[in-house]
């Protein structure tokens, strides 16, 4: 035990003499990616404060309904707040949407209106739209184009088969007036659609906005690839020093206690260096999260103990990958590749959520998937007996299949 407890020491100093390197590198990388963060929620803040789709109306607009339409779309409809009708020559339009300032022309045929009305509907709007937009909003406005023809088509017969009643039923004098009222009440259906239906908004891992999800999985991400800044602790002079401790008496489960204890200070050194710059952040909103907002740090200062048992599950890993690989390069490709995979199947980097079912599942199997669950549980206030045995889980796995390893190096020589 005296040979086990010296040896620590002798680690531990080790990493205390890395420690300054590693918190200059660290803090380096926490302001970096904290301005990223900043100007990247400062542009998507204006952009989903003010943005609206653009579109360009081209054609024969000089029909009076035509043009109270599309003044009564800007002014009185919903849609309003997405797109903005900007009436303009085909020239402009072209320009225009190859400068990117429209999102899509729409072009007007001459016409367009007498037709509808004599009920021949033979002349039809075109909806223009770049290759690079066939996404979510070149469907919904495939959608919206597709219920306005409905509407005018159904309305359009609506009107004549009342008009062709009254007719009938010798009440003439009325049709003018009972038109009107009529293309009133379909009018204001359409502007009241907005009152048919009510959207909930769940959010994204277990019901965080956007943006406490990616804050939690940014600091996830940190600890996944903290291996990268802490691995001159694993540059090792010599591989017989292994067995050379197993004769004086250092087994390999104490000489992986050892080093892995050491490691794993490095670690959460790391993680609370972090900190102050998360703190700081919040306490000045940066980060825009909805949950915290008006909170400051008190939030992720009382969430921060979950991300303890998480680091030393992650610290592990990484001990285990670098001890499976053979010199320090290796590790470090390996600690690369499996950080970037694990996180991006687990949500890191895109919300889970739009995963097919069984990657998503096999995401959430992983260890940084037991660290998502238990940090997003842990946000909430409420974490399942379910999380915190996957992350012990795995950390039991990565100890064991580490202390294996180095008995087999120890073995083959």
């Amino acid at each position: 035990m005296r040979q086990t407890t010296a040896y620590f020491l002798a680690q531990l100093k080790r990493a205390a003499r890395l420690l300054p390197g590693q918190i200059f590198v660290e803090a380096v990388v926490c302001v970096c990616a904290g301005v990223l963060a900043f100007l990247l929620i400062a542009q998507g803040a204006d952009a989903a404060a003010g943005k609206r789709y653009r579109i360009g109306m081209v054609g024969d607009l000089s029909d009076s309904y035509l043009g109270f339409g599309i003044v009564a779309v800007q002014e009185m409809d919903d849609s309003r707040f997405m797109i903005e009708l900007v009436p303009m020559s085909e020239q402009e339009a072209e320009s225009a949407f190859r400068r990117g300032e429209l999102y899509a022309v729409m072009r007007v045929p001459e016409g367009l209106l007498e037709s509808i009305v004599y009920g021949e509907n033979d002349k039809y709007v075109t909806y223009t739209a770049a290759q690079g937009q066939q996404g979510l909003g070149t469907m919904v406005m495939g959608e919206i184009t597709d219920l306005a023809s409905t509407l005018v088509t159904c309305s359009q017969s609506a009107i004549y088969a009342m008009q062709r009643v009254l007719a009938d039923a010798g009440r003439g004098e009325e049709i003018g007036r009972e038109t009107d009222k009529l293309n009133l009440s379909l009018i204001q259906m359409v502007l009241d659609r907005g009152e048919f239906g009510e959207v909930e908004v769940l959010g994204y891992g277990d019901g965080l906005s956007l943006e406490l999800y990616y804050f939690c999985n940014m600091i996830l991400l940190f600890l996944l690839l903290a291996g990268l800044l802490n691995s001159a602790l694993f540059v090792h002079g010599n591989n017989a020093f292994p067995c050379f401790l197993k004769a004086r008496g250092v087994g390999a489960f104490w000489q992986v206690l050892g080093e892995y204890l050491a490691y794993l200070l490095l670690v959460l050194a790391g993680l609370f260096v972090l900190c102050p710059v998360l703190c700081f952040g919040l306490g000045r909103e940066l980060p825009g999260i909805p949950e915290w907002s008006g909170m400051g740090a008190a939030p992720f200062l009382a969430f921060l103990p979950c991300l303890i048992p998480v680091a030393v599950m992650f610290a592990a890993m990484q001990f285990f990958l670098f001890e499976a690989a053979e010199g320090i390069v290796n590790g470090i490709l390996l600690q690369l590749i499996c950080g970037i995979g694990m996180g991006y199947l687990s949500g890191y980097f895109y919300p889970s959520a739009f995963f097919p079912e069984t990657m998503r599942a096999f995401g959430e199997a992983l260890p940084s998937g037991a660290a998502a669950r238990l940090v997003q549980a842990g946000v909430l206030g409420k974490i399942p007996a379910a999380s915190w045995a996957a992350v012990f889980g795995w950390l039991a796995v990565f100890l064991t299949l580490t202390v294996a390893v180095r008995r087999w190096r120890i073995g083959k020589r």
